[in-house]
């Protein structure tokens, strides 16, 4: 057993009931890493819940939760009185309002840009070579001496290679630890329901948001921007999946695309930005950082949010938008005339990730 994975399970024995946090979107990839942690705990005697505060929306991630009987609570404020501790997957941060102040985080594992304000937990895996969180609880699966049950790896080898999947643009951007995770699931997985999966066509609104994108589309020095209006919560995943779509068919270097999206449960209302580059050199998280720190990124992908609830009564929805639109648009177009700036510090880093394998494999 290496080390992670010794220190991941000294670090969740400690405790008997662990609520599993998913903080973004409920993404194939964070809904793996969640529902193989849970299936693991399960074996240790240790209780545990995946809770999400946003629906999964996208008909494919509903299938994948159905095919694989993932049980996943949505719930608009999370109670930690249940619980000892908390586990977050697939997010910069593990900080949670509610529940940090309560009870302690036992682990937070996540393949993002480190976020310099997370709270110590006892377990911390964070690495950016890693093209999904899938990949590094697969990592940790593969050396823990903990075994499952035939139908549990069948399960959980499935979800976390749907995972991986999903989040490397179907292996188009995996990397050396992609590949050591995929070549102990292939054997293990369900490729039947990997391939069901795969055979659902797009959803509706995400076909309607693409072809609104293509109509309202302006594009400034080889960056393309997609302003789609107003969308309901219920379709927020729909957003992402319109971004890859346009980046692969535009030909442009990097595109984003944005909307207002309404979340009347809740009574929320914010900006949400999805933004794609073919630039592995394009530091996007350093590039969303600028416009606001709740954002974050990682190569090749990266989303912020802007909170607007003040105007959620506003009468003249067409001027909330030109207003929201214009500003979104100054914003890009600062981030696009600095991004030799956040090219630089990706460029760096690659350098860094490069001398780093280098000096592992010597």
């Amino acid at each position: 057993m290496n080390k992670e994975a010794s220190d991941f399970l000294n670090s969740v024995k400690k405790y008997k009931k662990i609520m599993i946090i998913i903080q973004g979107s409920p993404d194939p990839d964070a809904i793996a890493a969640s529902f193989a942690i849970k299936e693991l705990l399960k074996n240790l005697s240790i209780n545990s819940e995946i809770y999400a505060s946003k629906k999964v929306s996208l008909s494919q991630n509903r299938a994948f939760i159905k095919f694989l009987d993932i049980h996943l609570k949505t719930v608009k404020e999370l109670q930690p009185e249940n619980f000892e501790a908390y586990i977050v997957t697939d997010f910069q941060s593990n900080e949670v309002r509610g529940i940090s102040e309560k009870i302690p985080c036992a682990a937070h594992i996540d393949h993002h840009q480190k976020d310099p304000k997370r709270l110590p937990s006892d377990f911390s895996l964070i690495k950016t070579e890693s093209g999904s969180t899938s990949t590094l609880v697969t990592l940790i699966l593969k050396s823990i001496e903990v075994k499952l049950s035939e139908n549990q790896c069948r399960a959980v080898s499935t979800a976390l290679m749907f995972g991986i999947q999903t989040d490397t643009d179907s292996y188009e951007h995996a990397g050396d630890l992609d590949i050591e995770a995929l070549g102990f699931l292939s054997s293990r997985a369900d490729m039947n329901i990997i391939n069901r999966l795969n055979g659902i066509p797009m959803s509706g609104p995400t076909l309607s948001f693409y072809n609104r994108a293509l109509k309202h589309g302006k594009t400034y020095k080889e960056w393309g921007f997609y302003g789609i209006g107003f969308i309901d919560i219920e379709q927020r995943d729909s957003l992402a999946i319109a971004a890859d779509l346009l980046l692969k068919k535009s030909g442009l270097k990097t595109i984003a695309v944005y909307s207002i999206v309404n979340d009347n449960r809740k009574h929320e209302m914010f900006l949400d930005v999805s933004i794609r580059t073919k630039s592995n050199n394009l530091d996007l998280n350093s590039l969303i950082k600028k416009i606001t720190p709740t954002g974050g990124g990682r190569v090749y992908k990266g989303a912020y949010q802007i909170k607007l609830d003040y105007f959620r009564n506003t009468a003249d929805r067409d001027a909330l938008w030109k207003t929201v639109e214009t500003a979104t648009l100054d914003w890009l177009k600062k981030s696009r005339d600095n991004a030799y700036l956040h090219e630089l510090t990706g460029i760096t880093k690659n350098i860094f990730r490069k001398a780093v394998s280098y000096l592992k494999n010597k």
